[in-house]
């Protein structure tokens, strides 16, 4: 029956467990592939993996495509979101409503950037050619006509500076590699080259190039970008959501993109550094417009076009015209008396011109009926579009046109605007107004942002792009708007939620690092010393933990103001998690001696600010707490850009732990002997890892007498003979071995070790009395099956569980005692014996010891050394004694060195006694040898 009843429960949360899987929502991102697709996925695969992981109830797949493949899954609404390059980002977007959520951040020369540009260049022997009006009538390589970075840019960066790409002699377009480039300009094929930024610094990384082969033109300031750049700086990679994705999916996307870090799985495999909120994409948009290079663009025509089209034509047909004049008249000078002739001479001529003009009249009806197709493919364009347009007349701000998309997006008619002047609509002065009116109409500038009032009497902000236009024989503006103030709202939270912690409001870890790695470069620049320093509260988890989070929170919020209040406008401060602040200061001295003063300064006196009383108060009517809270302070400077920020951290956070071990509430600077011994622990580890397996471990033997110098047994230690270092102290490994979690099998060993020592003395009479005592570590100790592990030991060897005694420290007892006391009972009936070691150095608890199953108390030797001289020695000696007596347990005192610590100790009561005046610790051969010639004292 109770089978059935299982089978039907199992049944039931199966059919529960069925649907919850079933609703995982399927997400789709597209990727804009330019390597094989299978390598494509590899790259991003992980980064789908990652969002998984970080958004549950989603099941996110990514879908690389070429360009094709790609416009045509955005146009059939197959993806949910979008990863692909600026100018195709542009071109979607107008397309089909995408919005950028997050801008990729790949590394240039190790620095995380969301930015790139392109680079201008020639070889570094061509004399002739060292600014970009040297490129008139030259010829220049490039990828191709449609990219951004390696063409686009580049032609903008001219136009900006009075040069027509017309002007360059020729333009040769290379194709995929950009390697193809410079190649070109190496071998002579051309004399400048287009190229992204990135390419020249790769090509020299590889040995291909070498440094001083080429030569940027226009090269714009290093502290700008860390590599070369000849234009301005554009937005890298969108990552996009298509419309209609529900705007919580968005959120979670976004902020899981956020938090990609750099060693992360995904940003390794995917060759980035991680996402930054969207970068503005309407410069990329302005530049492709201005070089007609958007999709569907309308093409403008005016009398210069139609020069430069026919003006071989009408060269032609005016010369012909000023020649059959020019012969006429030397026709009716020379043959006047022939009159008749002449007649018949200029009549010909005159039907002659006729026809040319005939012929030119057919050109300008045709050139007109072009224009008036393009025209009319303008306004068909202008009146379906789905951004809001306008046809502005740019000397009174008379809105001349609207499309039917800016009447509802403004709230009023087309007529009713039309009747309207663009100031009436923008909030700024009409002044500032027609300033910028001017400004696009002499295409100085062509991208603005505006704040505009709609018929409701909201105020929307807007992004505009103007350009001038000829539109019935008048120039225009032609103006299209976009709303962007959803967008600016979602990226001003999406950067606060990016880069600030929502408790204190200070930077977050992400925003400090970027920060950092700017006051880096600017140090190296001007030479001047920068410090960081690590701020960590002393005993914040008691207070969580007596008072609950609300208050702990009060105080990290308390701890945030006055560090603000102790440092400068020009400098940082963060909180990277829990109670561990960081602080950055700039600017400080050339001299290191200085710039260390500068920092102390600055750190004691965060010191002593946050180390005044807190009144926090939850209210509620609750009193206020009143806690008094120390921090510790760890300082390191820097300016040599080699410093890395890893190692700037490391070293921080180094100098904090060694103010925390020199007793809390304390500065400490970064010390280069605490690398040395970093370095030396952790090679002192590495070795220690494979000590147990090679057999470098040995057990040495150190008697216990009683008071007649009888030997009852002995404490077995640990050795560690290294083959290179020789014998390393107990002292160095055992509290390694502790931390590093080693010390569990080594003492596993420990015990295996000494029953087997009490196994082989089982048949030598001398020796089958003899207990040993095993010193038990509380990671051991605390392992769920240790009895299990003890009792499996002893009967594995056969012994008699009475001759293992098991020595336990103060702390180890006092943790958890419960579960000590039910381990020790365990094996107390097993038949193993106790003995509490270094007893008098802890806050052992009478009661604790009543409760304890003990055999033994061990006098710590610290009381033992001078207890010839020292009054609190021989009464604390005398005291443990005392219980010892008074719980019946024995006593033994270890560290015993001379025959005056005997007499006094025996004097006092206790009965059995270790220590160098009977041995020092031997290996167990030398043991049985002093065992056998009874030399117990040296």
């Amino acid at each position: 029956m109770k089978s059935i009843t299982h089978s039907i429960l199992l049944f039931l949360l199966l059919g529960l467990a069925l649907p919850v899987q079933a609703a995982e929502r399927e997400v789709r991102i597209g990727i804009l592939a330019f390597r094989p697709i299978e390598q494509t996925r590899q790259q991003w695969q992980l980064t789908a993996d990652f969002l998984n992981a970080r958004i549950p109830g989603h099941h996110f797949t990514i879908e690389p495509m070429f360009f094709p493949e790609l416009d045509r899954a955005v146009d059939e609404k197959r993806f949910d979101f979008v990863l692909n390059n600026p100018e195709h980002y542009v071109t979607l977007r107008a397309a089909h409503g995408l919005t950028a959520i997050a801008t990729l951040m790949p590394l240039a020369e190790g620095h995380p950037v969301s930015q790139f540009g392109g680079v201008i260049f020639t070889r570094a022997d061509r004399a002739d050619i060292n600014t970009l009006a040297d490129l008139r009538g030259k010829a220049v390589s490039a990828v191709g006509e449609k990219s951004f970075g390696a063409y686009m840019m580049q032609r903008w960066a001219l136009f900006q500076q009075g040069i027509k790409i017309s002007e360059v002699r020729r333009v040769k377009f290379t194709g995929l590699p950009q390697d193809n480039v410079v190649r070109d300009v190496l071998n002579g094929e051309t004399d400048a080259g287009f190229v992204r930024t990135g390419i020249i610094e790769s090509l020299q990384r590889e040995g291909t190039l070498k440094p001083g082969q080429l030569k940027i033109l226009d090269p714009q300031p290093a502290a700008l970008f860390p590599q070369l750049l000849s234009t301005e700086l554009y937005p890298e990679w969108a990552f996009s959501v298509m419309p209609g994705v529900p705007e919580q999916l968005t959120k979670a996307v976004s902020l899981a993109l956020f938090r990609i870090r750099r060693g992360d799985a995904a940003a390794t495999t995917g060759d980035y550094f991680g996402f930054t909120p969207p970068g503005n994409y309407a410069p990329v948009e302005a530049v492709m417009t201005r070089l007609r290079m958007l999709p569907g663009q309308p093409v403008e025509f005016d009398w210069r076009d139609v020069v430069r089209q026919y003006a071989l034509g009408l060269l032609a047909g005016g010369l012909l015209l000023m020649l059959s004049v020019l012969a006429a008249a030397l026709y009716l000078g020379r043959k006047n008396a022939a009159l008749l002739r002449g007649n018949k001479e200029r009549a010909r001529l005159q039907e002659e011109l006729q026809q040319a003009n005939a012929q030119l009249q057919s050109k300008v009806r045709k050139r007109t009926e072009q224009w008036q197709q393009s025209e009319s493919r303008f306004r068909f364009i202008f009146e379906g579009h789905s951004s809001p347009m306008l046809l502005i007349e740019p000397d009174s701000g008379q809105i001349v046109s609207a499309n039917a998309a800016a009447a509802d997006f403004y709230g009023y008619t087309v007529e009713q605007l039309q009747r309207m002047s663009i100031a009436e609509i923008n909030t700024q002065t009409p002044e500032e107004v027609a300033v910028e009116r001017q400004q696009a109409l002499r295409e100085e500038r062509n991208y603005f942002v505006f704040s505009h009032r709609l018929a409701d009497g909201s105020v929307r902000t807007v992004e505009v792009h103007s350009s001038p236009v000829m539109a019935d024989g008048k120039p225009l503006l032609f103006s299209i708007v976009h709303d962007i103030t959803d967008r600016q709202q979602l990226e001003a939270q999406m950067r606060d939620m990016a880069f600030y912690d929502t408790l204190t409001r200070l930077p977050n870890r992400r925003l400090m690092l970027d920060r950092m790695g700017k006051a880096l470069v600017s140090c190296g620049r001007s030479h001047r010393h920068g410090a960081l320093m690590f701020l960590d509260l002393d005993q914040f988890k008691t207070l969580n933990d007596v008072h609950g989070h609300d208050i702990g929170d009060l105080l990290l919020v308390e701890v945030a103001r006055r560090i603000a209040l102790c440092i400068r406008e020009d400098d940082s401060a963060a909180r990277f998690g829990g109670d561990e602040f960081v602080v950055m200061l700039e600017g400080l001295s050339h001299s290191t001696e200085e710039a260390m003063v500068q920092a102390e300064i600055v750190a004691e006196k965060l010191r002593a600010a946050l180390a005044q009383p807190y009144e926090l108060s939850a209210g509620g009517g609750a009193p206020p707490v009143v806690h008094h809270c120390s921090s510790s302070i760890g300082v390191t400077l820097f300016r040599d850009h080699n410093e890395s920020l890893d190692q700037l951290l490391r070293w921080t956070d180094m100098a904090m732990y060694r103010a925390k071990e020199a007793g809390r509430n304390t500065i400490r600077f970064f010390d280069p002997a605490m690398q040395t011994a970093l370095e030396q622990r952790a090679a002192l580890e590495a070795d220690l890892r494979g000590a147990l397996g090679q057999g470098q471990f040995s057990l040495f033997y150190q008697v216990q007498v009683n008071a007649a110098g009888k030997p009852q047994g002995a404490e077995v230690l640990l050795r560690w003979h290294h083959p290179q270092r020789g014998m390393v102290s107990p002292a160095q490994f055992i509290p390694l071995a502790e931390e590093a979690g080693f010390i569990v099998p080594i003492g596993a060993w420990v015990l295996d070790t000494a029953c087997a020592q009490l196994a082989a003395w089982q048949d030598q009479l001398p020796y089958r009395d003899l207990s040993l005592s095993v010193n038990v570590s509380a990671r051991q100790f605390r392992q769920t099956d240790f009895v299990q592990q003890v009792r499996a030991a002893v009967e594995r060897h056969g012994i008699a569980p009475t001759l293992l005694k098991l020595e336990l420290t103060e702390s180890l007892v006092l943790d958890n005692v419960e579960d000590t006391i039910a381990k020790m009972r365990s094996l107390k009936e097993f038949g193993v014996r106790f003995s509490m070691d270094d007893f008098g150095t802890g806050y052992s608890s009478l009661s604790y010891l009543k409760r304890l199953p003990l055999d033994q108390l061990k006098i710590d030797q610290s009381f033992v050394r001078n207890l010839a001289t020292d009054s609190g020695d021989k009464v604390m000696v005398m005291t443990i004694v005392d219980l010892g007596m008074n719980f019946e347990l024995d006593v033994i005192a270890e560290g015993v060195e001379t025959d005056a610590q005997f007499e006094l100790l025996y004097r006092y009561g206790c009965s059995n006694f270790q220590g160098y005046l009977f041995s020092k610790p031997v290996p167990v051969e030398a043991f049985e040898a002093l065992f056998s010639s009874c030399r117990w004292r040296d």
